[in-house]
């Protein structure tokens, strides 16, 4: 899951902790290879578990410098709209009088749908979403998720214009969404009803087993295999620990070499060619 500016949260969550350290004053030094680096998911953990009975989310008050130029303009437009209903009421069409009150008829419901439509724009509301808090409330250890269930629609039709492997980072992503697993579900629909395309798919789920809970336990993001082993990163310079380096190794050296033709088809003169 993402934030509203788009950062994932475990990032976020890494952020503002550094920043919470940084404030603090140095201790004092110790001998050293005494205390071991503790990463910082593991720090995450050991912050105090939020309260369920605290507010999802606050209302974050927009400034009035941001709002009136767009209250100016639906002013404005109100304005023009009035003066739109005088000229057609001052100017009727006499020739063809049943056709004119038609259409006034039509421009007045519009006129007023729009006008409906302005009232939740005049006070835009803008929210702060809390997910830890959700997770409090509705996670509760040792007992089923009640978070409601999720289902996700990918369609695809033609293999050659939409490449299998696009359709298998899509459907790994979704299904490595921090979400209790549970609850996520899956459908894709191919009009085409191509072969290579099943084909994948069931190789993508297979696939899945795997990558969905690596993703889980260390927050991957991005969670498309492509985009995310093709990010240059360098994954060791916060020195996470050993498991996280080991499963990454061997992520891609299945993403490289594994079995599942969703991930080694490539394109070549209009024709697919899936190696396993």
């Amino acid at each position: 899951m993402t934030e509203d500016n788009g950062n994932p949260i475990w990032k976020n969550r890494v952020e503002s902790w550094k920043e919470k350290k940084s404030k603090k004053k140095k201790p004092a030094k110790t001998k050293a290879g005494t205390e071991a680096q503790v990463p910082p998911e593991q720090q995450m953990e050991d912050n105090p578990v939020p309260d369920a009975s605290q507010p999802l989310s606050t209302i974050i008050p927009i400034p009035k410098s941001r709002l009136a130029p767009y209250r100016t303009v639906i002013v404005m437009r109100l304005i023009i709209l009035g003066l739109f209903f005088h000229y057609r009421e001052t100017n009727p069409a006499d020739s063809a009088f049943a056709l004119w009150l038609t259409s006034v008829i039509c421009e007045i419901w519009f006129a007023f749908s729009w006008v409906l439509d302005q009232f939740p724009k005049w006070y835009p509301i803008n929210r702060e979403t809390y997910i830890d808090r959700l997770s409090a409330r509705y996670e509760k250890e040792g007992e089923p998720s009640e978070l409601a269930a999720v289902d996700f629609f990918v369609s695809t039709v033609d293999p050659l214009k939409e490449p299998p492997l696009i359709t298998a980072n899509t459907v790994l992503s979704i299904l490595a969404l921090d979400y209790p697993v549970d609850n996520v579900s899956c459908y894709v629909f191919d009009d085409g009803a191509a072969m290579l395309t099943f084909e994948s798919l069931v190789e993508t789920a297979d696939f899945a087993r795997k990558w969905v809970p690596f993703c889980k336990k260390f927050a991957i993001e991005p969670r498309a295999p492509e985009f995310y082993c093709s990010q240059k990163i360098d994954y060791l310079k916060d020195k996470l620990q050993p498991s996280f380096v080991k499963e990454r190794r061997a992520m891609k050296v299945m993403l490289v070499f594994g079995k599942s033709p969703t991930l080694v088809v490539y394109k070549e003169e209009g024709k697919f060619f899936c190696y396993k």
